[in-house]
């Protein structure tokens, strides 16, 4: 029974090794230099048929309370050019001149996947640390297919 043990655990270890570079080779990550309130066009391919085609940084208004609903806001949109439906996840951290991390924002598919042939504009919220977000000059951004 023990031998048993042994050969299946060492199957599930062996299996979740394979199954964890598969994933690590669909992962999507670069750096990018970091401008807030505009449109950065990217046109970036990636692995699954997607496309990174834009980031915008947004503050708020001045004035207007930062809680949860009114912070900083990082707008991607992403296009499905392959013929199967997607979901992705999205993590983004935004570092200054010194390399200190100022901000960070991850979102991603929720409820519906992404469709073929269409684009969405996912917004993500700049929870955290955020009181430097404007002293900030490269982000890094990993878009990853899921499941």
């Amino acid at each position: 029974m023990q031998r048993w043990a042994k050969r299946a655990g060492a199957v599930l270890v062996a299996g979740l090794i394979v199954a964890a570079t598969d994933v690590r080779a669909e992962l999507f990550s670069k750096a990018y230099a970091f401008k807030l309130g505009t449109v950065l066009e990217m046109g970036a391919e990636m692995p699954g048929g997607l496309r990174l085609d834009s980031v915008e940084f947004v503050l708020p208004e001045p004035g207007v309370k930062q809680g949860a609903l009114g912070g900083p806001k990082v707008k991607v949109s992403i296009s499905n050019l392959s013929t199967a439906a997607a979901k992705v996840a999205v993590s983004l951290a935004i570092t200054d001149a010194d390399g200190r991390l100022v901000a960070v924002a991850s979102g991603g598919t929720k409820l519906f996947p992404l469709r073929a042939d269409r684009q969405i504009l996912y917004t993500l919220n700049v929870d955290g640390v955020r009181a430097e977000l404007a002293a900030g000059t490269v982000f890094r951004i990993s878009i990853e297919p899921m499941p």
